[in-house]
């Protein structure tokens, strides 16, 4: 992969040697505390299937006002929604500079990245397609199994609202492909929030495939890589 800059952007690409006829730009969002370059191996197997693949290093992560230490836990409380909602808003800004047609675009998030992925496809009804994979659909019934996993209260007013503001469920349902995957043992991110988006989206429109993976914990398993192909390259079909 190669590194790129373009004020004030940073992100990795990869072309593919030889572009499928689906014409698509993969875009890709790693989880909490995870960085751009772990997702090298994935990348390039995508490109290799005839995808442009393009991977945004996420604000409080790599070069971009890296924490100390994401997993501390009043640093998970003060900064996951918020680099989430950040990412969110600065989508547009993103395929604008670099010159993408929304349409075009395929959205891939991991963990976080499949929240942040999921908040952008609410609120931009022309993208392509997207790929939550052990993320949420579901803002607000997250936080609220987060909360009591923690042990924590009931979501304060200000945060209910911003996360409201965000929430996919909140937002009308698009029309183009999604794919939903998660592992029935995810021990970090409840599958609650995508079953909740599952629902949500099945009362509401067609082209929705959730695919459920046993004994699955929070991970990117063989099976998923190899079903995620499969239906990226049905797209062109």
């Amino acid at each position: 992969m190669q590194k790129n800059t373009i004020n004030p952007f940073n992100y990795y690409s990869i072309e593919p040697n030889k572009q499928n006829e689906s014409n698509k730009v993969i875009i890709i969002y790693h989880g909490w505390g995870g960085s751009a370059l772990g997702y090298r191996d994935l990348a390039e197997e995508l490109a290799g299937e005839g995808f442009n693949v393009i991977v945004p290093e996420i604000i409080y992560h790599d070069t971009r006002q890296k924490l100390a230490d994401h997993f501390e836990s009043k640093t998970v409380q003060a900064y996951f929604w918020e680099t989430i909602m950040t990412t969110i808003d600065e989508f547009h800004d993103f395929v604008n500079t670099l010159g993408i047609y929304k349409e075009n675009v395929i959205l891939i998030g991991s963990s976080m990245g499949g929240c942040i992925a999921n908040g952008i496809f609410a609120r931009e009804p022309v993208v392509g397609g997207l790929v939550n994979m052990n993320g949420s659909g579901s803002f607000v019934l997250s936080e609220k199994l987060f909360r009591e996993r923690d042990g924590r209260g009931d979501i304060p007013d200000q945060l209910n609202k911003r996360l409201k503001d965000y929430d996919p469920v909140e937002w009308a349902a698009g029309l183009s492909p999604v794919l939903l995957m998660h592992g029935d043992s995810d021990q970090i991110m409840p599958i609650e929030g995508q079953m909740d988006y599952d629902r949500y989206l099945k009362e509401n429109r067609s082209h929705v495939d959730f695919r459920v993976y046993e004994g699955v914990n929070h991970q990117i398993t063989s099976d998923m890589v190899e079903d995620l192909i499969r239906w990226l390259n049905g797209l062109s079909k």
